[in-house]
Protein backbone atom coordinates (compact mmCIF):
# COMPACT_ATOMS: atom_id res chain seq x y z
CA UNK A 1 0.00 0.00 0.00
CA UNK A 2 2.46 2.28 0.65
CA UNK A 3 4.85 1.73 -2.83
CA UNK A 4 1.28 2.24 -4.68
CA UNK A 5 0.34 5.76 -2.83
CA UNK A 6 4.34 6.65 -3.09
CA UNK A 7 4.26 6.07 -6.33
CA UNK A 8 0.83 7.89 -7.60
CA UNK A 9 2.28 10.82 -5.72
CA UNK A 10 5.33 10.58 -8.03
CA UNK A 11 2.76 10.45 -10.88
CA UNK A 12 0.82 13.58 -9.85
CA UNK A 13 4.05 15.35 -9.31
CA UNK A 14 4.81 15.09 -12.45
CA UNK A 15 2.05 16.18 -14.38
CA UNK A 16 1.53 19.06 -12.07
CA UNK A 17 5.78 19.84 -13.39
CA UNK A 18 4.82 19.42 -16.77
CA UNK A 19 1.39 21.49 -16.80
CA UNK A 20 3.84 24.19 -14.91
CA UNK A 21 6.68 23.96 -17.88
CA UNK A 22 3.76 24.51 -20.66
CA UNK A 23 1.82 27.17 -19.11
CA UNK A 24 5.26 29.10 -18.38
CA UNK A 25 6.29 28.26 -22.20
CA UNK A 26 2.66 29.65 -23.21
CA UNK A 27 3.52 33.03 -21.33
CA UNK A 28 6.95 33.68 -22.62
CA UNK A 29 7.18 36.44 -25.19
CA UNK A 30 8.75 35.56 -28.50
CA UNK A 31 12.61 36.68 -28.84
CA UNK A 32 12.84 39.78 -30.51
CA UNK A 33 16.20 39.53 -32.96
CA UNK A 34 17.85 43.08 -34.46
CA UNK A 35 20.50 43.00 -36.66
CA UNK A 36 22.48 46.13 -37.67
CA UNK A 37 20.30 47.51 -40.54
CA UNK A 38 17.11 47.02 -37.83
CA UNK A 39 15.52 44.18 -39.43
CA UNK A 40 13.31 42.15 -36.91
CA UNK A 41 12.58 38.51 -36.67
CA UNK A 42 10.30 36.84 -34.51
CA UNK A 43 11.10 33.65 -34.47
CA UNK A 44 13.47 31.79 -31.58
CA UNK A 45 17.60 30.88 -32.80
CA UNK A 46 18.55 28.02 -30.91
CA UNK A 47 20.83 29.12 -27.82
CA UNK A 48 19.28 32.82 -27.81
CA UNK A 49 16.38 33.07 -25.97
CA UNK A 50 17.18 36.77 -24.24
CA UNK A 51 14.52 39.38 -25.71
CA UNK A 52 16.50 42.23 -27.38
CA UNK A 53 19.43 39.91 -28.62
CA UNK A 54 21.37 41.30 -31.42
CA UNK A 55 21.41 38.89 -33.80
CA UNK A 56 24.43 38.55 -36.34
CA UNK A 57 24.21 37.82 -39.73
CA UNK A 58 25.30 34.29 -39.87
CA UNK A 59 22.94 33.43 -37.32
CA UNK A 60 19.71 35.18 -39.63
CA UNK A 61 20.91 33.12 -42.22
CA UNK A 62 21.11 29.74 -40.34
CA UNK A 63 17.34 30.23 -39.15
CA UNK A 64 16.34 31.36 -43.07
CA UNK A 65 17.97 28.20 -43.82
CA UNK A 66 17.10 27.15 -47.42
CA UNK A 67 13.71 28.41 -48.04
CA UNK A 68 12.07 28.68 -51.62
CA UNK A 69 11.92 32.25 -52.73
CA UNK A 70 12.82 34.78 -55.56
CA UNK A 71 15.07 37.24 -55.97
CA UNK A 72 15.29 40.54 -58.28
CA UNK A 73 17.96 42.30 -60.28
CA UNK A 74 17.64 45.24 -61.80
CA UNK A 75 20.53 47.53 -63.92
CA UNK A 76 21.26 48.99 -67.25
CA UNK A 77 22.15 47.20 -70.38
CA UNK A 78 23.64 47.49 -73.55
CA UNK A 79 23.51 45.26 -76.54
CA UNK A 80 24.91 44.75 -80.12
CA UNK A 81 23.01 42.75 -83.32
CA UNK A 82 25.02 41.69 -86.10
CA UNK A 83 22.88 40.63 -89.06
CA UNK A 84 24.21 39.16 -92.30
CA UNK A 85 23.17 38.43 -95.56
CA UNK A 86 25.48 36.31 -97.85
CA UNK A 87 26.33 37.62 -100.94
CA UNK A 88 28.51 35.90 -104.14
CA UNK A 89 31.01 37.45 -105.77
CA UNK A 90 31.23 40.22 -103.41
CA UNK A 91 31.50 41.00 -99.47
CA UNK A 92 28.86 40.25 -97.64
CA UNK A 93 26.23 42.65 -96.38
CA UNK A 94 26.42 43.54 -92.55
CA UNK A 95 24.15 45.31 -90.55
CA UNK A 96 25.28 46.18 -86.48
CA UNK A 97 22.62 47.83 -84.54
CA UNK A 98 23.81 49.63 -80.75
CA UNK A 99 21.31 49.65 -78.49
CA UNK A 100 21.03 50.59 -74.84
CA UNK A 101 18.31 50.44 -72.20
CA UNK A 102 17.81 48.94 -69.05
CA UNK A 103 16.23 44.77 -67.23
CA UNK A 104 14.63 43.42 -65.25
CA UNK A 105 15.70 39.85 -63.80
CA UNK A 106 13.87 37.14 -61.58
CA UNK A 107 15.40 34.60 -60.32
CA UNK A 108 14.45 32.24 -57.86
CA UNK A 109 16.56 30.77 -54.44
CA UNK A 110 17.08 27.43 -53.38
CA UNK A 111 15.22 25.35 -56.53
CA UNK A 112 17.89 22.61 -56.28
CA UNK A 113 21.30 22.16 -54.79
CA UNK A 114 23.51 19.60 -56.35
CA UNK A 115 25.93 18.72 -54.29
CA UNK A 116 27.27 21.08 -51.73
CA UNK A 117 28.67 23.55 -53.91
CA UNK A 118 26.44 24.22 -57.18
CA UNK A 119 22.92 25.87 -56.78
CA UNK A 120 20.18 25.09 -59.91
CA UNK A 121 17.68 27.86 -60.53
CA UNK A 122 15.55 29.20 -62.72
CA UNK A 123 15.79 32.43 -64.51
CA UNK A 124 13.71 35.35 -66.50
CA UNK A 125 14.77 38.06 -67.99
CA UNK A 126 13.60 41.19 -69.93
CA UNK A 127 15.19 44.08 -71.51
CA UNK A 128 13.89 47.63 -73.00
CA UNK A 129 16.19 48.70 -75.35
CA UNK A 130 16.47 51.92 -77.36
CA UNK A 131 18.90 51.74 -80.61
CA UNK A 132 21.26 54.54 -80.51
CA UNK A 133 23.40 53.60 -83.60
CA UNK A 134 23.02 51.67 -86.47
CA UNK A 135 25.63 50.70 -89.14
CA UNK A 136 25.81 49.36 -92.83
CA UNK A 137 29.18 47.44 -93.84
CA UNK A 138 30.72 49.81 -90.99
CA UNK A 139 29.59 53.05 -92.67
CA UNK A 140 27.00 54.58 -90.24
CA UNK A 141 23.61 55.32 -90.73
CA UNK A 142 21.08 58.24 -90.49
CA UNK A 143 17.40 56.76 -88.88
CA UNK A 144 14.10 58.39 -90.00
CA UNK A 145 12.19 57.18 -87.44
CA UNK A 146 11.66 58.78 -84.17
CA UNK A 147 10.00 55.83 -82.13
CA UNK A 148 12.16 53.02 -82.23
CA UNK A 149 12.76 50.27 -79.65
CA UNK A 150 13.75 46.88 -78.89
CA UNK A 151 12.30 44.17 -76.37
CA UNK A 152 14.38 41.27 -75.53
CA UNK A 153 13.28 38.15 -73.38
CA UNK A 154 15.85 35.73 -71.71
CA UNK A 155 14.75 32.51 -69.97
CA UNK A 156 16.13 29.25 -68.56
CA UNK A 157 18.17 27.25 -66.25
CA UNK A 158 20.82 29.15 -63.66
CA UNK A 159 23.98 27.34 -62.06
CA UNK A 160 25.39 29.43 -59.53
CA UNK A 161 28.68 28.72 -57.50
CA UNK A 162 30.19 30.62 -54.39
CA UNK A 163 33.68 31.03 -53.76
CA UNK A 164 34.58 32.04 -50.32
CA UNK A 165 31.04 33.85 -49.70
CA UNK A 166 32.80 36.65 -51.39
CA UNK A 167 31.85 36.39 -55.32
CA UNK A 168 29.05 34.10 -56.57
CA UNK A 169 29.62 33.13 -60.44
CA UNK A 170 26.58 31.85 -62.55
CA UNK A 171 26.17 30.41 -65.96
CA UNK A 172 22.76 30.65 -67.44
CA UNK A 173 21.92 28.49 -70.74
CA UNK A 174 18.50 29.28 -72.16
CA UNK A 175 16.20 30.30 -75.14
CA UNK A 176 15.78 34.11 -76.66
CA UNK A 177 13.24 35.79 -77.77
CA UNK A 178 13.87 39.47 -79.55
CA UNK A 179 11.61 42.14 -81.18
CA UNK A 180 13.01 45.24 -82.65
CA UNK A 181 11.15 47.75 -84.72
CA UNK A 182 13.56 49.72 -86.61
CA UNK A 183 13.10 51.87 -89.83
CA UNK A 184 11.86 49.60 -92.37
CA UNK A 185 11.27 46.37 -90.86
CA UNK A 186 9.47 44.51 -88.37
CA UNK A 187 12.76 42.27 -86.81
CA UNK A 188 11.79 39.02 -84.86
CA UNK A 189 14.63 36.66 -83.45
CA UNK A 190 14.09 33.51 -81.80
CA UNK A 191 17.49 31.39 -80.89
CA UNK A 192 19.38 30.28 -78.00
CA UNK A 193 22.39 31.45 -76.07
CA UNK A 194 24.34 31.71 -72.17
CA UNK A 195 24.93 34.12 -70.04
CA UNK A 196 28.18 34.40 -67.71
CA UNK A 197 27.17 36.57 -64.68
CA UNK A 198 29.86 37.52 -61.17
CA UNK A 199 27.91 39.58 -58.28
CA UNK A 200 29.64 40.80 -55.02
CA UNK A 201 28.17 41.52 -51.65
CA UNK A 202 27.82 45.57 -50.94
CA UNK A 203 26.14 45.07 -47.97
CA UNK A 204 23.79 42.18 -46.02
CA UNK A 205 21.17 42.61 -48.35
CA UNK A 206 22.56 44.97 -51.44
CA UNK A 207 24.47 42.60 -54.18
CA UNK A 208 26.39 44.00 -57.47
CA UNK A 209 26.43 42.20 -60.25
CA UNK A 210 27.81 42.03 -63.88
CA UNK A 211 27.50 40.21 -66.49
CA UNK A 212 27.18 39.41 -70.70
CA UNK A 213 24.77 37.92 -73.09
CA UNK A 214 25.48 35.91 -76.00
CA UNK A 215 23.07 34.58 -78.35
CA UNK A 216 22.65 32.83 -81.70
CA UNK A 217 19.50 33.55 -83.18
CA UNK A 218 16.93 33.16 -86.52
CA UNK A 219 16.21 36.71 -87.77
CA UNK A 220 14.01 35.51 -90.24
CA UNK A 221 10.61 35.64 -88.45
CA UNK A 222 9.41 39.38 -88.44
CA UNK A 223 8.35 41.38 -91.45
CA UNK A 224 11.79 41.28 -93.28
CA UNK A 225 12.10 37.45 -93.84
CA UNK A 226 10.10 38.70 -97.99
CA UNK A 227 12.54 41.02 -99.09
CA UNK A 228 15.24 41.33 -96.95
CA UNK A 229 16.15 37.85 -94.95
CA UNK A 230 19.22 37.26 -92.92
CA UNK A 231 21.60 34.15 -93.04
CA UNK A 232 23.59 34.63 -89.56
CA UNK A 233 22.39 36.74 -86.82
CA UNK A 234 23.80 36.99 -83.05
CA UNK A 235 23.70 39.41 -80.25
CA UNK A 236 25.79 40.54 -77.44
CA UNK A 237 24.58 41.83 -74.43
CA UNK A 238 26.41 43.50 -71.28
CA UNK A 239 24.47 44.47 -67.92
CA UNK A 240 25.37 46.37 -64.71
CA UNK A 241 22.82 46.06 -61.94
CA UNK A 242 21.84 45.75 -58.36
CA UNK A 243 20.34 43.05 -56.45
CA UNK A 244 18.21 43.48 -53.28
CA UNK A 245 17.14 40.59 -51.07
CA UNK A 246 15.74 40.47 -47.40
CA UNK A 247 15.50 37.08 -47.67
CA UNK A 248 18.56 36.34 -49.15
CA UNK A 249 20.88 38.13 -47.16
CA UNK A 250 25.26 38.04 -47.80
CA UNK A 251 27.38 36.40 -45.23
CA UNK A 252 30.17 38.69 -45.94
CA UNK A 253 30.28 42.41 -47.19
CA UNK A 254 32.66 45.77 -47.66
CA UNK A 255 29.81 48.27 -45.49
CA UNK A 256 28.81 47.59 -42.58
CA UNK A 257 26.22 49.22 -40.81
CA UNK A 258 26.65 50.59 -37.19
CA UNK A 259 24.16 48.76 -34.76
CA UNK A 260 21.26 50.36 -33.80
CA UNK A 261 19.47 49.87 -30.39
CA UNK A 262 15.74 48.71 -30.89
CA UNK A 263 13.01 51.10 -30.15
CA UNK A 264 11.52 50.58 -26.48
CA UNK A 265 7.89 51.40 -25.78
CA UNK A 266 8.02 53.53 -22.41
CA UNK A 267 5.69 51.86 -19.69
CA UNK A 268 4.32 54.16 -16.48
CA UNK A 269 4.73 52.59 -13.15
CA UNK A 270 1.48 51.39 -11.49
CA UNK A 271 1.46 52.56 -7.94
CA UNK A 272 0.76 49.64 -5.56
CA UNK A 273 -2.91 49.09 -4.20
CA UNK A 274 -3.25 50.85 -0.95
CA UNK A 275 -4.54 48.09 2.03
CA UNK A 276 -7.69 48.69 3.81
CA UNK A 277 -6.16 49.67 6.96
CA UNK A 278 -4.42 52.90 4.67
CA UNK A 279 -7.80 53.42 2.62
CA UNK A 280 -9.26 54.37 6.53
CA UNK A 281 -6.08 56.56 7.48
CA UNK A 282 -6.89 58.64 4.39
CA UNK A 283 -10.46 58.68 5.34
CA UNK A 284 -9.57 59.90 8.82
CA UNK A 285 -6.90 62.50 7.00
CA UNK A 286 -9.85 63.98 4.47
CA UNK A 287 -12.66 64.33 7.45
CA UNK A 288 -9.76 66.38 10.16
CA UNK A 289 -9.27 68.48 7.38
CA UNK A 290 -12.57 69.57 6.60
CA UNK A 291 -13.72 70.67 10.31
CA UNK A 292 -11.48 73.22 10.54
CA UNK A 293 -12.95 74.70 7.27
CA UNK A 294 -16.52 73.90 8.56
CA UNK A 295 -15.74 75.86 12.10
CA UNK A 296 -13.97 78.85 9.76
Amino acid sequence: MKRSTISRAKIAAAILILLGTTAFAKEKEMTVLHTGTGTKVANHIPDQETPGHWATISELIEQQGRRFGLLHNWGLSWSSITRIQKQSGRSNFVWNDQLIGAYYEMTTNNFLIMGHYINVDLFARNAFYYPYAYTFNKVKQVTTQTILYGFDFFTGVKFSMNFFDWVTVSAKPGAHLYYQLHDKWHYLHLGAGLALEAEAPISSRWSFNIGGIWTWDNANLGSNRRMRPFDFAWQYQAQLGFRYSKRKLNPKSFVRYAPRPPKTKKVRALKPRNSKADQAQEAQQGSAEQVPEAES
